[in-house]
């Protein structure tokens, strides 16, 4: 039975800047967003430049450190940003680059994407930015209509192959609390159930296959073993269609967290991986890590080792903490 050590990670602002003059390449602006075009992406990673050095840097030993074979990733501004992080920051920390590198661009008005960096071959990938509430023929939230997507950034559906087998990932990023957690809660509720729903349409039986939810839910339903109501996760839990592997596998609700916002001093678990039925049943007691080695010195209920160059509040890895489990699969079989 395979393993596959798997990891999810909000980078925060993965942002880039070019001097697209010295690219030497026709409208390289314009194809900075053709995701097939890999080609563009190396050029134009030659005259690449991250916003922040030091963030990137930091960014880059706390994904390095999850130790993980493939790494879903959120905010992220394109595959050329995306290529470029790999080849520049991720490959003199884990001593070489991913390589295989999935991204497609979303519905952010920020640009900001979900991703994925991957050792393992990626054998299909799907975005469902386009999709909206009425195609997949759920209610919109208060506000929206069934015209509108679904998905504030994307859902992107990858299988991976480990051993002739196959397992499916779900990426996701859902919508922030900005406007306030109450009053958004909705939208990303329906965003769980457009998730749901996405995974009903692939499987028959979706409790008898083997998938993880992962990502940033910008949500959580308790902080610190203190249940906290409304939330917009319920699609995902309730009738037990998924498992929270960090709820199970961190007995300390103290230690779940992986988020510190400034704000009120919330240490919430935003990110998640959400394990089908028969996935949490093959992985009963996983290994399962929060890297907060790249957290700012303000959130200081973490007093263990940081990285060389943190800051009190910058320069830092990100806002959130890259979260890492070693899971085995049975998965499908693809070698024939």
């Amino acid at each position: 039975m395979p393993e596959l050590r798997l990891a999810t990670f909000n980078c925060e602002n993965l942002m880039m800047r070019c001097d697209f003059a010295r690219s030497g390449l026709p409208n390289a602006r314009d194809r900075l967003t053709e995701v097939d075009d890999a080609l563009v992406a190396e050029q134009v990673d030659a005259v690449f430049d991250v916003l922040s050095e030091d963030d990137r840097t930091l960014t880059a030993q706390a994904l390095a450190a999850t130790g993980a074979e493939v790494c879903a990733l959120q905010e992220v501004e394109n595959l050329v940003t995306l290529t470029a992080f790999d080849n520049r920051y991720i490959a003199p920390w884990a001593g070489q680059p991913f390589g295989e590198r999935v991204l497609h661009e979303g519905n952010d008005t920020r640009g900001i994407d979900v991703g994925l960096l991957s050792r393992l071959p990626v054998i299909f990938q799907r975005s469902h930015a386009r999709a909206t509430y009425g195609l997949l023929d759920i209610a919109p939230p208060p506000g929206a209509s069934v015209n509108d997507y679904a998905f504030r950034r994307d859902c992107l559906e990858v299988d991976i192959q480990k051993d002739g087998r196959a397992l499916t990932l779900f990426v996701c990023h859902f919508k922030s609390m900005h406007g306030g957690r109450k009053r958004t809660a909705p939208i990303r509720e329906a965003e769980a159930r457009a998730v749901r729903r996405i995974i009903e349409q692939r499987f028959d039986r979706p409790a008898d296959e083997e998938w993880v939810i992962l990502g940033d839910f910008n949500d959580y339903w308790e902080v610190d073993g203190q249940s906290v109501s409304p939330h917009g996760l319920g699609p995902l839990l309730d009738d037990d269609f998924a498992v929270d592997l960090a709820s199970r596998s961190i007995p300390d609700p103290f230690e779940r967290w992986t988020h510190h916002y400034n704000g009120d001093g919330t240490y919430g678990a935003l990110d998640h991986m959400f394990l089908s039925p028969r996935l949490a049943a093959l992985n009963p007691a996983p290994e399962v890590k929060i890297i907060r080695s790249g957290v700012p010195y303000i959130a200081d209920r973490y007093q263990g080792f940081r990285f060389p160059g943190i800051g009190w509040k910058i320069p830092k890895a990100s806002d959130h903490c890259p979260m890492a489990a070693t899971l085995r699969f049975e998965g499908r079989d693809v070698s024939l």
